[in-house]
């Protein structure tokens, strides 16, 4: 009974340490994959913008929740969406959309936070 008493135990064990390391990998995947969304949807917004597909603020805003809208678990009232015209340095009209996303763990780990702020923005000219 020892013999087996022991394998159980190392078994057990070393189960659930793996279990953990493949939650905490999925969810630093997760968290990888949605930064990335984050990062796509503010170009989707602000190319929309800078070659007149989107009409107006709103419109650009559209296109940005509907790129954030694939990533899977997306809330909507975790996402924060700015739009932003100005001139730049040669007179060029240039469109800027700044997304920022809160996201959220699937398991509150011990020392880690809960929730990660992500903030990308882009910056396109805009074409007559």
């Amino acid at each position: 009974m020892g013999d087996r008493g022991q394998s159980l135990i190392e078994t057990a064990l070393s189960l659930s340490i793996l279990v953990f390391l493949l939650i905490g990998g999925s969810d630093f995947a997760r968290v990888y994959a949605t930064q990335v969304a984050v990062l796509n949807a503010a170009r989707a917004g602000v190319e929309a913008g800078s070659i007149k597909t989107a009409a107006n603020d709103a419109a650009i805003i559209t296109y940005v929740s509907d790129e954030l809208s694939r990533v899977p678990g997306y809330r909507a009232a975790d996402a924060t969406i700015t739009v932003a015209h100005s001139v730049g340095g040669g007179g060029e009209n240039l469109t800027t959309v700044r997304v920022q996303y809160v996201y959220r763990t699937l398991i509150a780990w011990p020392l880690v936070p809960k929730t990660v702020n992500l903030d990308r923005s882009a910056v396109m000219r805009q074409y007559p």
